[in-house]
């Protein structure tokens, strides 16, 4: 148990290391007078410690598909879409931004960002405006959600089985904040359509917002306290993004019962 107990605070550690290391990176990008030297330090540091975040993962994806027999194709798939977009896509072409391909809008606006490629922008908007609209529409949140996601459902099958969940009372917050969160994505698209020039300062502004709850907050705070889906059911945008497109769904099938009644 003492052991159990010390696997699981050197993880948490790890996490929060990686997402301490990422706010002084954070710090010194806003501040010019840092110097190249101390940054680089920062960079060194941080995917130093996302590497070895990403090799524990890889642990516990193992180590729960052995011992989770009903959950392994979910964990399997989820595994591939994780560390296909996560490590092998980025190391094979030199370029983080092509993450952007299941971190498409709402949930992110990399796709926009003009350190993207065309083809990882291509692929994302399709991603983000055909693909999961039209699954969520016919099959529901549990595809995406379920399936492809690569951060709310893969680390809440993975680090998030380590915690119990209990997000309790905090529950009420995930009526306020998802469509806040929802809705400022979608003014910053307009805002972009508009006027292209804006994307560099929306994306500096996005990035904090993004470190803020789907980083520091989940992995640090949120899965430890409240469960592996506590970014899911409490701030994801694109999560309520789906359950949108359903209740249109549902509105839209209650309409046509009364129209063929």
């Amino acid at each position: 148990m003492r052991l159990k107990k010390t696997l699981l605070f050197s993880l948490w550690f790890l996490f929060f290391l990686t997402f301490t290391a990422e706010l002084v990176k954070i710090v010194l990008d806003l501040d010019p007078n840092a110097g190249h030297k101390p940054l680089g330090m920062a960079h060194l540091f941080f995917w130093s410690c996302l590497l070895l975040i990403e090799l524990a993962m890889a642990g516990l994806s193992v180590y729960f598909f052995i011992t989770h027999p009903k959950r392994r194709i979910r964990l399997a798939v989820l595994s591939l879409c994780h560390f296909t977009v996560i490590l092998a896509l980025p190391m094979i072409f030199n370029n983080w931004s092509w993450t952007c391909l299941l971190y498409p809008w709402p949930h992110s606006l990399q796709s926009f960002d003009p350190a993207t490629p065309r083809s990882a922008m291509v692929i994302s908007l399709f991603i983000g405006f055909l693909f999961v609209p039209f699954v969520s529409y016919w099959w529901g949140a549990r595809l995406f959600c379920g399936y492809l996601c690569p951060h709310g459902a893969f680390f809440s099958e993975t680090y998030g089985r380590l915690f119990s969940r209990r997000p309790g009372k905090f529950l009420k917050l995930g009526r306020i904040i998802p469509p806040f969160y929802l809705a400022l994505m979608a003014a910053a698209l307009i805002a972009f359509i508009c006027v292209p020039d804006i994307i560099e300062p929306m994306r500096t502004a996005q990035k904090l917002l993004y470190f803020i709850t789907a980083e520091f907050f989940y992995f640090v705070i949120g899965i430890p306290l409240l469960g592996g889906r506590s970014y899911c059911v409490l701030i994801c945008p694109m999560g309520y993004f789906i359950r949108q497109i359903r209740a249109f769904k549902r509105w839209r099938d209650r309409l046509k019962s009364f129209n063929d009644d």
